[in-house]
């Protein structure tokens, strides 16, 4: 038997047998430790790198061309600049996630398969031009692992992490110089945390929500009728939670003050014709903004740790088409990858991320004063492998699998209040 495996049978039997209290307060720590890191995470669907309409089409590559409702909230928000009428929209994208962890040294070996969506409603005007506003609400919902128990493997209690994540964007930008557009986001949020999770004292769990912040701002230029270039930034974020919990039977309070990465994406949007549009794009993240953010138990300060130990920035790239096959119907196509950003000592099954590469295809239509976008989109996830060397509580294989996501989006265009058009086409790529 290898050493490493003797260490992990090692761990095993100490869980097994129990501690002294102190000992079973230590481990319980370094568990919470692993199993608290629920909230985004774009490898593990949390986050996904788009929210549905055309955006999702474009493999979320909108940086540069943000022309509906999801890629101004979650890219850029100067593209709410130029938006002529009064828009209203409403979407909904969602995917199975499928996750399996396996232990080969203790026998543990288990499914999660959840379905995560994320809504977007949507409002925007010209009617204060040149000014331009618009007000968003979206988030993910049902984002969760969830492993059964197995006491044949000294895995007593189920993992569970589930996360909701909603939040409001208010838009307002202008062109401040001819082919220059600025946008800027308040972004407040509301989230809930639940927990579960085996332990020596018991089963630890909780379940805290609260309300937050963050913002975000961005810029387009026409450096031509065919070229523009997107820039965008999106601040570091905090939310507040706070909520009940327990550790074994004992009552507890349980809190923290989570922090958000900030992030920043350079793209560009380029018409080589008349029908085609093509856009790139790279998004840098501060993942390790997360490390930031300490869960702290009134009863039971020993369990106070790091909401995240070790994280590593990451960078998401991509590209997109989209094709306009005639006056009434477009299509989009994507692609886009982002390295996983946890390092193995912080992983766990109640949240792992992997690498992803991502797939999106879809169809705009266009009719009168009506868009309908109907897309879909694959990730593939690489498995990630974690040793006794990474981590002692929690090695094993880790896999990821989504099925393919979903989204439909409606908008309904109100006449124009503006006196003046937009009139460069890659201004408004796609019609709505």
């Amino acid at each position: 038997m290898r050493l490493e495996d003797k260490k992990g049978l090692s761990v095993v039997r100490w869980i097994r047998r129990g501690a002294t209290r102190n000992s079973a307060l230590r481990f319980s720590a370094a568990l919470l430790t692993l199993t608290a890191s629920v909230p985004p995470a774009h490898a593990s669907m949390l986050q996904p790198p788009s929210i549905g309409g055309r955006d999702t089409g474009l493999s979320g590559n909108a940086v540069a061309a943000p022309s509906d409702a999801p890629s101004i909230l979650s890219h850029n928000a100067a593209g709410v600049v130029g938006q002529p009428g009064t828009v209203v929209s409403a979407g909904l994208i969602g995917a199975t996630l499928t996750g399996r962890y396996r232990h080969a040294v203790i026998g543990y070996d288990q499914k999660s398969s959840e379905t995560p969506f994320a809504p977007v409603l949507w409002v925007s005007s010209d009617r204060l031009a040149p000014w331009y506003v618009g007000a968003g609400l979206y988030g993910t919902v049902g984002s969760s692992f969830n492993f059964a128990a197995q006491p044949s493997a000294g895995i007593p209690e189920r993992f569970l992490a589930e996360l909701g994540l909603i939040q409001a964007g208010f838009v307002i930008g202008r062109e401040i110089v001819p082919g220059l557009r600025l946008g800027v986001q308040a972004a407040p949020a509301w989230g809930r945390i639940r927990m579960r999770a085996p332990s020596p004292l018991g089963a630890v769990h909780f379940d805290i929500d609260g309300f937050g912040i963050s913002g975000a701002t961005g810029l387009l230029y026409d450096l031509s009728q065919q070229i523009t270039l997107g820039l965008s930034y999106r601040s570091p974020g905090v939310v507040y939670l706070r909520g009940d919990g327990a550790v074994a039977d004992e009552d507890e309070d349980v809190s923290i003050n989570l922090h958000t990465p900030q992030s920043a994406g350079v793209g560009i949007a380029h018409r080589p014709t008349r029908r085609l549009l093509v856009t790139a794009q790279a998004i840098w993240t501060d993942y390790p903004n997360f490390e930031n953010g300490v869960f702290r138990f009134e009863r039971y300060p020993l369990l106070n740790r790091q909401f995240i130990s070790d994280a590593r920035h990451t960078v998401r790239y991509g590209i997109g088409l989209e094709y306009e096959i005639t006056e009434w119907l477009r299509m989009q196509t994507g692609f886009t990858r982002e390295g996983w950003m946890m390092e193995a000592s912080s992983l766990s099954p109640l949240l792992y991320d992997t690498t992803d590469t991502g797939f999106g295809v879809g169809l705009g239509i266009v009719h009168d004063r009506w868009t309908i976008y109907v897309n879909t989109g694959i990730a593939l996830m690489e498995d990630r492998l974690v040793s006794t060397a990474d981590q002692l509580l929690f090695p094993g294989r880790y896999e990821l699998e989504s099925s393919p996501g979903v989204s439909v989006a409606v908008a309904y265009r109100f006449p124009t209040a503006a006196a003046q058009s937009v009139a460069p086409s890659v201004r408004q790529p796609l019609p709505r």
